[in-house]
């Protein structure tokens, strides 16, 4: 059998559409964009991490004629990967059965997982859990009658999908943040995943697709994000 963190097979037709869909987010910013070699417009008053979160979060001139649920396909689209590079990935050799055998943030958080196909959540190893997801997450993404591509219209189980779709992004950087500690900190004990997990953050909260309720397991690094994205001093 393939190892836990192995990447899930993707038939034709949906591996055709994650590339389409890979093809639009390649005209939208990235953290890396950011971070590398783009000049920023600050503008008065504004923050440097400010100015790149709002950067990241605007719609390009060039799409113009973007909607707001194909937007919220292209950035959840993007996020969902900036998630996969910066945090399943490097997690593979560390997120074990034996190490994480259940998806959590911390000792007293748990986090079940369940699709639509099943009757009952079931907790998993945390790396199947994270794979199970990301399978989830772009089978869905790709389908057209959820997500359609062609100016079609939405159904109203979109929104639904798209609040759970960013919930469980929360809980696999919450596993990070609590569970792998000494992988994803500096040498100062920052949080190292921070500007894509800042990128998630701010849209999901700004498209309304996360309560702030379901942020309690990384509330003291989130207070101190915000407080960096206003220039005020987090103590």
């Amino acid at each position: 059998p393939p190892p836990p963190c192995a990447a899930p097979a993707l038939d034709e037709d949906m591996a055709i559409s994650i590339k389409a869909s890979r093809s639009n987010t390649d005209m939208l910013l990235s953290v890396d964009d950011i971070n590398s070699n783009m000049r920023l417009a600050v503008l008065p008053g504004e923050t440097r991490v400010a100015c790149m979160l709002r950067m990241l979060l605007t719609v390009p001139r060039s799409m113009p004629d973007v909607s707001p649920n194909e937007w919220m396909v292209l950035k959840t689209t993007a996020i969902l990967q900036e998630m996969i590079d910066e945090v399943v990935t490097p997690l593979e050799q560390h997120c074990t059965r034996e190490l994480c055998p259940c998806m959590c943030a911390g000792a007293h958080v748990f986090f079940a997982w369940k699709d639509d196909d099943m009757e009952k959540p079931v907790r998993l190893p945390a790396m199947e859990y994270m794979n199970t997801f990301i399978l989830w997450a772009r089978r869905s993404l790709a389908n057209a009658e959820l997500c359609p591509r062609d100016g079609s219209r939405f159904p109203d189980s979109f929104l639904p999908f798209m609040i759970k779709l960013h919930r469980c992004i929360f809980r696999v950087y919450a596993h990070a943040y609590r569970n792998h500690t000494n992988l994803f900190s500096d040498a100062e004990g920052f949080f190292i995943v921070g500007m894509p997990f800042q990128h998630w953050l701010f849209y999901a909260r700004d498209a309304g697709l996360v309560d702030d309720r379901d942020l309690q397991s990384m509330r003291a690094l989130i207070d101190v994000v915000d407080a960096k994205v206003a220039g005020r001093d987090a103590h």
